[in-house]
């Protein structure tokens, strides 16, 4: 498993680790099942319009014993959202076609580049070439053959936010603080502190007792205990850490369950969810159609591409969507036919025909 150190004196962080931390593995759950459960076609345009190309090959079918295509998406934005990579075997028949796609371990390949500037790929004791591995990279400095991790950069934020929950855990298995003690004299003999305990918590102990008055007797006093400075500390980089991780991935705090610092609702929170889908998914959605867009060239369908629709995703109201349809047909772009596809109904010709 990769392992990543910061400069600090933590310790190494690795993917397992990483993912324990709760804002990391809601990062990667929210971006993966994002993309993973977007609709993939392949098209190609005809007189200057977008159609779907038939028969779609059958690698990108996702037929059994194939992966599905959910299976198969979410294991490429995993490999690209911790290691910065994702590669993915592509044996061919005798005609150069593609048979099936599988993604395999980042940590396991070794990528190489020649004096001529060839890419290949070591996987165990054998070396393929760009034929017969996708290579998808993430952010990639210039002239180097490998992206750039988003853990890896992230590993002191994240060892951090290990080290906290790891403290935390500590304090509540081991700490020992109540939430009150009451001083009593030096006299108070151990049987009678236990006795006063007892009948202090069935007097004021549990919800029908709240508020109740109590009474100290022979100079005894009630301290109430209160969080010292450090564990206020690490409650606040607790805190901390759940934005500083999503600001990594690229992620609004409130779609992984922080709204801490929200101070707008509504059309403020819309207004973030459309720019996670801008900023955050349209880069790892064109890399990934970009790759498999190449993919296809190798075996002739250079006039193909695939695409991955946003469109269920980033999907308007229903007020704001037949808005923009009364605008579309209006100005005389869009046909009640071609909008009635856009709200998956049948044309108004009869049923719907499968494409």
């Amino acid at each position: 498993v990769r392992g990543w150190r910061g400069f600090g004196p933590g310790e190494a962080v690795d993917t397992d680790q990483a993912m324990r931390l709760s804002a990391v593995f809601a990062c990667l759950r929210l971006l993966s099942e994002a993309i993973s459960t977007m609709p993939l076609d392949t098209y190609i345009r005809a007189n200057g319009a977008r159609m779907p190309y038939r028969p779609k090959p059958e690698y990108l079918a996702f037929q059994p014993p194939q992966h599905s295509r959910i299976e198969y998406l979410s294991q490429v934005m995993l490999s690209l959202l911790t290691a910065g990579n994702a590669f993915v075997a592509t044996p061919r028949d005798d005609m150069g076609v593609p048979l099936t796609l599988v993604v395999i371990d980042p940590d396991k390949v070794k990528v190489n580049r020649n004096s001529r500037g060839e890419i290949s790929y070591r996987i165990g004791e054998n070396d393929y070439s760009e034929l017969d591995v996708m290579h998808i990279k993430g952010m990639t400095l210039p002239g180097r053959t490998l992206g750039l991790s988003p853990l890896g950069y992230a590993c002191e934020t994240v060892d951090l936010g290990l080290s906290a929950q790891r403290y935390g855990a500590a304090f509540f298995a081991n700490g020992a603080v109540p939430g009150a003690v009451i001083e009593a004299p030096n006299d108070f003999s151990q049987p009678a502190a236990e006795r006063f305990q007892a009948m202090w918590n069935s007097r004021h102990q549990g919800v029908s007792n709240a508020a109740r008055v109590g009474v100290l007797v022979n100079g005894a006093r009630l301290n109430k205990v209160s969080i010292n400075p450090d564990e206020a500390q690490f409650l606040e980089t607790r805190q901390f850490q759940v934005p500083d991780v999503a600001r990594v991935f690229g992620v609004p705090p409130h779609l992984i369950a922080d709204a801490s610092n929200s101070t707008s609702w509504g059309s403020g929170l819309a207004e973030q969810n459309l720019a996670f889908g801008q900023f955050s998914l349209r880069p790892w959605v064109d890399r990934i159609e970009d790759a498999h867009g190449r993919l296809l060239t190798t075996h002739g369908l250079s006039q193909v591409f695939v695409k991955l629709n946003m469109d269920a995703l980033l999907r308007a109201g229903t007020t704001e969507r037949y808005t923009a349809h009364q605008i579309g047909l209006d100005a005389g772009f869009l046909t009640v036919d071609e909008v009635r596809r856009l709200e998956d109904l049948p044309p108004l010709g009869g049923a719907a025909t499968l494409p």
